[in-house]
């Protein structure tokens, strides 16, 4: 894709010279008013034969591409006279266009008819309007339908299909939003561009944004026509309702309603397939992506019209951002519903239980008194079979946002080109876990893959046997590992502390995290548990921390508690296991994992959830010499851990973690929304602490009063219904499980507060 003619100034052209122009090429006398213009310089000519526009073109841009718009415009009145359209002027001579030699460069000159129309007022349109210009929009489309020209499909940067090209102007884009537009430019390459392949094309306007729509003089609500042709275009036909809708969404709280009047308008007349109108939302935001990527850029260029470059910037940055807010999956399946293309209906709820009782069995649980019904997935946001839109708080697996375009084009790639398992050398996998391992220690060097963090705390489980010869096991209180025979062994969570088998032991849980003599405490107590077991035949293995303490009531590492419970572990023999399926990949916030936050160097690190953002990933990493010893005494191998597919996913996940400095966020936003849910305890006495590191936030309510014995549940389901998802947790079940993706924002953190501080008064 060429800059060139974005890059060239516009000619030089005094008011006197396009007097001549009109006079001595179109036979047209009158006097000439300069108008604004991107690239090209236009005149308003009025004289006896009555009002036309002069452009003289830019010189970088081939002067059959000017003549190109005249026969399009041409053609397409031809096919709708009625058309709205500026009306071309031939030559003297009846050719489309003419030429003029301004400093010894020729120009080409076009002519035509001046709309009667003005500018619609500033800020978001009626409906009658905004359904005005969608049907304005279609009718182009239809009457320039079988238009073809070669150099219709030029390389043009304002061409939405070339978005990608545009990368390199990032530098250009602020510093505040250049996170918003980058993800936007990779949610094109994973999610848009496939999709658009598959789509009609036609020779398109291009470019319906406000300033190139006037409005009837006698009735501001009509469109009286729709001018400059300039970036004409052979592209996907959906782009030119979607541009023209994206630019209808300045200044709208909410950007559905001016998709839904535009599309809806120009689906009445030039019919839709369900295909483009889903891929309206994201065209849209595209569009902004690409306008304040390209006048950035421009602004820099040509100083001098910086005011008519950057009219837009503000009012794009705006909508982008609340397109992304509001999520294009759930505008999608609005905008589909708002033109009649329903989805299959669903079945009722009832008989959606009723299927999953029977399937699924009556041991897999719902979070909710009323169940999360779910379509799709977006960032920190789930939309239900209904449209409703719920903000999570509470799924720590999709630790870079739900349906990341990086991850999901990974997974996809990756799934195309090759996957199997670890016996084949595919140096993607060893590559993956060297990068996985620069994050650790230094001795942490050694990772096994398996698929889930109960393969890897069980496999954990294997290598602490194998290496010490031993079966003692110390844990938290009230503490949760996993689901294997042995991990749910170290579940005192999920199965009740009258299930624990005889070689495990526990340590005091919240009453000693919370306490200002933590790590001397913790000391005593790892002495304690390791000599009970003794006692009952099992001499040490190993101790076992989840470091952010999740199933205890959710505690930041206390000083000293870490280093204490791992000296007294090791001095009879045990090896130290973090267990980070939680905690780790920057959750905690900058410290990265949760044994950071004390730092202390286990011996074994177990990995899970957020390492694949939803595809089923663990891993255990070790010492070398610990790997060793394992390898000497047990065999080791899963068929599916560790393939390709998992390695590219993995790694991807690792770069949205790093590029968009979700660590730094969640140090950041944590600790906003702790101050958040601060203000909102001040209000409500019934909160008696929020606590938690970076966006692992823990808030304990009181279940002493009469009635309050099920609080936690009872304000988990008053947020379900307010919108906001999250859990509670606890040995009573009384502290409320804040645990969102990563992309969580300030913004979001206000929602949270505020749902919370309304579910607490109606309490």
């Amino acid at each position: 894709m060429s800059d060139n003619v974005l890059e060239a100034r516009p000619p030089e052209v005094p008011a006197a010279l396009a007097v001549d122009i009109a006079r001595t090429v179109f036979d047209v006398d009158g006097e000439a008013t300069p108008l604004d213009g991107e690239r090209d310089r236009n005149f308003r000519i009025d004289g006896a034969d009555g009002s036309f526009v002069l452009k003289v073109g830019n010189p970088a841009d081939p002067a059959d591409v000017v003549e190109m718009q005249v026969l399009a415009m041409e053609h397409a009145l031809r096919a709708d006279p009625e058309l709205r359209i500026p009306h071309p002027r031939r030559t003297i001579d009846r050719r489309p266009t003419g030429r003029a030699t301004i400093g010894g460069v020729d120009h080409a000159v076009q002519l035509v008819s001046l709309i009667d129309g003005t500018a619609f007022p500033p800020g978001p349109l009626p409906p009658a309007a905004r359904r005005s210009i969608g049907m304005a929009v279609a009718q182009i489309d239809l009457a320039l339908a079988g238009f073809i020209h070669p150099l219709a499909h030029r390389a043009i940067a304002w061409d939405v299909a070339r978005l990608p090209e545009l990368r390199p102007k990032l530098d250009h884009i602020p510093s505040e939003h250049r996170t918003l537009v980058e993800r936007w430019l990779d949610r094109f390459d994973a999610v848009i561009a496939p999709a658009l392949e598959l789509v009609p094309a036609s020779t398109i306007h291009g470019d319906v944004n406000p300033g190139n729509i006037l409005a009837d003089r006698e009735d501001p609500d009509r469109v009286a026509g729709i001018v400059d042709f300039g970036d004409l275009v052979h592209a996907r036909t959906v782009l030119d309702p979607a541009i023209a809708a994206a630019y209808q969404a300045f200044g709208a709280e909410d950007p559905l309603d001016p998709l839904v009047e535009v599309v809806t308008a120009y689906h009445a007349v030039r019919a839709l397939t369900r295909a483009e109108v889903e891929l309206i939302p994201e065209l849209a935001a595209a569009r902004m992506t690409q306008s304040v990527l390209i006048s950035a850029w421009r602004a820099e260029l040509h100083p001098d019209n910086i005011a008519y470059i950057l009219t837009d910037q503000a009012d794009c940055f705006e909508t982008l951002a609340r397109i992304d807010d509001r999520g294009g999956a759930t505008l999608a399946a609005a905008l589909a519903d708002a033109c009649g293309m329903h989805r299959r209906t669903p079945s009722s709820l009832e008989d959606s239980l009723s299927l999953r009782r029977a399937r699924l069995g009556p041991a897999l649980s719902l979070s909710y008194d009323e169940p999360v019904r779910l379509e799709s997935g977006d960032g920190v946001w789930l939309t239900d079979v209904d449209g409703n839109r719920l903000l999570d708080a509470y799924n720590n697996v999709p630790q870079v946002g739900h349906a990341h375009p990086r991850v999901t084009a990974a997974l996809a790639s990756q799934a195309k080109r090759l996957t199997t398992n670890t016996r084949y050398l595919v140096d993607e996998v060893a590559i993956y876990a060297d990068r996985l391992t620069e994050l650790l220690p230094d001795e942490l060097s050694v990772v096994m893959f398996v698929n889930s963090g109960s393969e890897a705390n069980d496999v954990a489980i294997q290598i602490a046997r194998a290496v010490t010869g031993n079966r003692g096991v110390v844990i938290t209180e009230h503490a949760y590992h996993g689901t294997t025979a042995a991990t749910a062994a170290l579940s005192p969570e999920e199965l009740g502390p009258e299930a624990l088998e005889s070689w495990v032991a526990r340590i005091g849980g919240a009453a000693t995290l919370g306490a200002p003599d933590a790590a001397a405490r913790v000391a005593g107590e790892v002495d304690d548990a390791f000599a009970r077991l003794r006692g009952r035949g099992h001499d040490p293995a190993l101790i076992v921390c989840d470091d952010v303490f999740a199933s205890d009531g959710i505690f930041a590492v206390p000083p000293g508690y870490l280093r204490a419970a791992y000296e007294r572990a090791r001095a009879v023999g045990a090896l130290c296991l973090a267990d980070e399926v939680q905690a780790g990949f920057g959750r905690v916030g900058e410290a990265f994992w949760g044994f950071e936050q004390d730092g202390v160097r286990p011996d074994i690190v177990t990995l899970g959830k957020p390492m694949g953002n939803g595809h089923p990933m663990g891993a255990v990493v070790t010492t070398p010499e610990i790997a060793a010893q394992f390898a000497a005494r047990w065999h080791f191998f899963s068929t599916f851990a560790g393939s390709p597919v998992a390695a590219a996913v993995g790694t991807a996940v690792l770069d949205v973690i790093e590029r968009e400095r979700l660590a730094e966020c969640a140090e950041r936003v944590g600790a906003y929304l702790r101050a958040r849910l601060e203000e909102v305890a001040a209000s409500h006495p019934v909160i008696t602490a929020v606590r938690g590191p970076g966006l692992f936030i823990g808030v304990e309510l009181d279940h002493e009063a009469t009635g309050r014995a099920d609080i936690g549940k009872a304000v988990a389901n008053g947020l379900r219904r307010r919108g906001v998802l999250v859990g509670a947790t606890g040995p009573r079940v009384n502290v409320i499980k804040i645990r969102p993706p990563l992309v969580f924002s300030e913004r979001h953190a206000d929602r949270l507060a505020a749902a919370l501080d309304a579910t607490l008064a109606t309490l």
